[in-house]
């Protein structure tokens, strides 16, 4: 990023976690004029560091329960076919082989957590599958990329 001060660095937090908010608001809580904020906001936009603003929506209809599992295969040969299939579950949205010992990190979307816990139990349940290890079901999102591909095994 461009050569940024505190208060711009804040007014950008204060922006990510609500791109709605009132200058008046984001002035108040950094000690400037409204005025003053909304004259920084113009020129992070200007200089690129503000590209656009955006809303994001989570219908009934929509995957909202983001969670991350750690699948342990029952050895390594399997990981080649545990990965493969992973990639064709649609809630499994990225999949990570890690170093190590570790196996294999799953970012996993669902609607709602009895269809997490479905999912779960369909890994516990694979005769490749040594354990699923940790579980952990993200409360807040603070920082994302989007990305839509996937890399060759």
């Amino acid at each position: 990023m461009k050569n940024l001060d505190e208060k711009d660095k804040r007014i950008l937090e204060m922006l990510i976690e609500d791109s709605r908010r009132p200058y008046r608001e984001i002035a108040e809580e950094v000690g400037l004029s409204e005025s003053t904020v909304r004259k920084r906001v113009i020129k992070l936009q200007n200089e690129k560091v503000i590209e656009k603003f955006t809303i994001r929506i989570c219908r009934e209809d929509e995957r909202c329960i983001i969670a991350f599992l750690t699948v342990i295969p029952n050895n390594e040969s399997e990981i080649k076919e545990l990965i493969r299939e992973t990639q064709i579950i649609p809630q499994c949205e990225e999949v990570y082989f890690l170093a190590g010992q570790c196996g294999v990190l799953i970012k996993v979307n669902v609607p709602e957590i009895s269809e997490l816990d479905a999912l779960v139990e369909n890994f516990r349940g694979r005769n490749d599958v040594k354990s699923v290890e940790r579980i952990c079901v993200v409360l807040k999102p603070i920082k994302t990329k989007s990305q839509d591909e996937r890399l060759p095994i």
